[in-house]
C-alpha cells in the first residue's frame, strides 16, 4: 500500500492550472497538435472529473475568446471579460469584493439583484463595467466585463474625421501655390490621405487605451480571486500549549 498523497478535484484543477501557467511562463512547447474535446474528456475521466464539465469549460473558453478578441478595424479590443468559478460566497465576502472594485475603479457604482444574481455596475465614470456573481449548485460564477465598442468607435471615428478635416484645410496654404483647377483635383486625395492618417492614429490611440483598461480590469479581477481564495482557507488554530511537566 502506497503512502502517496491523494488530491481532491479542487486540488487537481489548481495543479493543472499551475502547470499550464508554468509551461507558458517558461516558454515550453507542448504537443503542437493539441487535443480534441474527446481526448480531453478521456483525460479528465481518468482524473475522476465529470465529462459534462468539459463541455461547460469549452463553452466558457469560446465565449471569453470571442469577447476578448481585438478588432483589426479599430486597432484593439472592444469587449473585455474575466470569469472564474469559485465556491459559495456569503454577504461579507460580497461586500469585500465590492470594496475591491470601488477602490480600483474609483467610483461607488450601483448594486442590484436579479433572481439569484448580484450585479454591480459603474455609473459615473462613463465606462460600462459590470461585475456579476451568480450562485448555482454550491458554486459561484464571478464575471467582470466591460463593453467598450462605443468608446472605440468614437475614438477612431473622431480621429479619422479630424484627419480628413486637416487634409481639407491644407488647401488653404496650397491655394497660393497651385492653380485653381489643380487645387480642385488635389482636394479629394488630400481629404482621403488625411482620413487614412487619422484612422491609423486613432487605431494606435485606442489600442493603448484598451490595453490600459484591460490591465486595470485584470488587476481588479486578480484581487477579487485573491479575496475569494483567502476566504476559502480554513482558519488557523493556535497550537495548544503543552502542560508543564514540572507542574504539580
Amino acid at each position: 500500500m502506497t503512502d502517496e498523497r491523494r488530491y481532491d478535484e479542487r486540488e487537481v484543477g489548481l495543479i493543472l492550472r499551475r502547470v499550464a501557467e508554468l509551461q507558458e511562463r517558461e516558454g515550453g512547447k507542448g504537443d503542437e497538435r493539441g487535443l480534441t474535446r474527446g481526448e480531453i474528456e478521456e483525460v479528465v475521466t481518468e482524473l475522476g472529473i465529470s465529462r459534462a464539465l468539459v463541455a461547460r469549460a469549452a463553452a466558457d473558453i469560446s465565449l471569453q475568446d470571442l469577447r476578448n478578441r481585438p478588432s483589426w478595424r479599430l486597432g484593439g479590443k472592444t469587449d473585455l471579460m474575466f470569469e472564474e468559478v469559485v465556491g459559495k460566497i456569503d454577504e461579507s465576502l460580497h461586500t469585500r469584493m465590492l470594496e475591491v472594485l470601488r477602490r480600483h475603479l474609483g467610483e461607488p457604482g450601483k448594486l442590484q439583484r436579479e433572481g439569484g444574481a448580484l450585479i454591480w455596475s459603474t455609473g459615473e465614470s462613463g465606462r460600462r463595467i459590470h461585475f456579476t456573481a451568480v450562485e448555482h449548485a454550491g458554486q459561484t460564477t464571478l464575471r467582470l466585463e466591460e463593453s467598450m465598442h462605443s468608446a472605440a468607435v468614437g475614438t477612431v471615428g473622431l480621429s479619422g474625421f479630424a484627419g480628413g478635416f486637416l487634409g481639407f484645410m491644407l488647401m488653404v496654404p496650397l491655394k497660393a501655390l497651385v492653380v485653381k483647377s489643380l487645387l480642385l483635383l488635389l482636394m479629394g486625395p488630400l481629404v482621403v490621405v488625411g482620413v487614412m492618417l487619422g484612422w491609423l492614429i486613432g487605431r494606435l490611440t485606442w489600442k493603448r487605451s484598451a490595453q490600459a483598461r484591460e490591465e486595470m480590469l485584470r488587476r481588479a479581477f486578480t484581487e477579487l480571486m485573491t479575496v475569494a481564495a483567502e476566504a476559502r482557507k480554513p482558519p488557523v488554530l493556535a497550537a495548544a500549549s503543552e502542560p508543564d511537566d514540572d507542574a504539580e
